[in-house]
């Protein structure tokens, strides 16, 4: 669609995959969309290692089979880590100090890190704060992926 910008390259947050591994009723096949979107390479998919931490302790909680399987699976992903270090913590401590968010923070700073923009998430609550990032949800994923 003309006047629409297509992603390329995002950060990825830890719901995208939850939702996947759980199926969830509502998120789960958009969700799947997109990480079948990363498997195939269509977008330059970026995460840290919160990320398989925050899967394995949500998902664990309700089932860790499913928790384990979940963190293999996004083991296997050609997804672009981005190593934590004490400057992505230290301006992660600056933008919880701004916003109020926690694991985000160090989401968001690896973000920066990193030059991306963009977060594909489902979590306005947090995400919402931090305007200067473009927040893209699982249903409006395919209105702005690169095809």
């Amino acid at each position: 669609m003309p006047g629409i910008p297509r992603i390329k390259r995002a950060y990825i947050d830890t719901n995208i995959f939850d939702y996947v591994a759980l199926k969830h009723p509502v998120y789960g096949t958009p969700c799947k969309r997109i990480t079948d979107d990363i498997a195939d390479q269509k977008i330059e998919a970026y995460c840290n290692y919160l990320v398989p931490i925050e899967m394995l302790g949500s998902l664990a909680k309700v089932n860790p089979e499913i928790a384990a399987g979940a963190v293999l699976s996004f083991l296997s992903f050609p997804i672009k880590i981005i190593p934590l270090d004490e400057k992505i913590l230290s301006r992660a401590s600056e933008i919880m100090l701004e916003t109020g968010i926690t694991y985000d923070a160090v989401h968001a700073a690896s973000m920066e890190a990193k030059g991306l923009d963009t977060v594909i998430t489902e979590d306005m609550e947090h995400w919402g704060r931090l305007k200067h990032l473009k927040v893209i949800r699982p249903w409006e994923y395919s209105t702005v992926r690169k095809t």
